[in-house]
């Protein structure tokens, strides 16, 4: 039995939205799944006795080489993603600057002992720079010189 087409069109709808719910709302596009791999840590990884920066950066693939610098960012992807829109405001060139300071740890490389990178690590709260994408997704992270 066929529905009619306004059922069958809110049934439709109702799916679709029901998936990007349960997907939390993110995007499948690489740039997108790398930006978020590299610079988002919420809850912020609980690091007991651990340096933070020398285990995050080995987990999340920046330590072979050692990147020289990377920030942690520890609010909720929704947060994050929002500088992109309504939580941002235009900065310069294609970059936009969260409106309110975050929760941010940043990781700069003081050199490597054995092979390993040693990082020297910042936690704080700061206004971010982020780059994104024409779908309002962030993609690149500016490291500004706070430091």
């Amino acid at each position: 039995m066929m529905l009619p087409l306004k059922r069958a069109e809110t049934l439709m709808l109702i799916l679709v939205l029901a998936c990007v719910i349960a997907s939390g709302g993110s995007s499948q596009n690489p740039r997108h799944e790398k930006f978020w791999r590299q610079h988002h840590d919420f809850p912020r990884t609980n690091m007991a006795g651990q340096d933070y920066c020398g285990t995050m950066m080995l987990r999340r693939g920046m330590a072979r080489p050692c990147k020289d610098t990377n920030s942690f960012v520890h609010v909720p992807k929704n947060q994050l993603k929002d500088i992109c829109g309504w939580a941002g405001t235009h900065y310069r060139r294609a970059l936009r600057i969260s409106r309110e300071p975050l929760h941010v740890t940043t990781c700069k490389l003081q050199g490597t002992l054995r092979g390993q990178c040693r990082y020297w690590s910042h936690t704080g709260q700061r206004h971010i720079h982020i780059g994104c994408d024409a779908s309002g997704w962030p993609i690149r992270f500016e490291e500004t010189n706070f430091m």
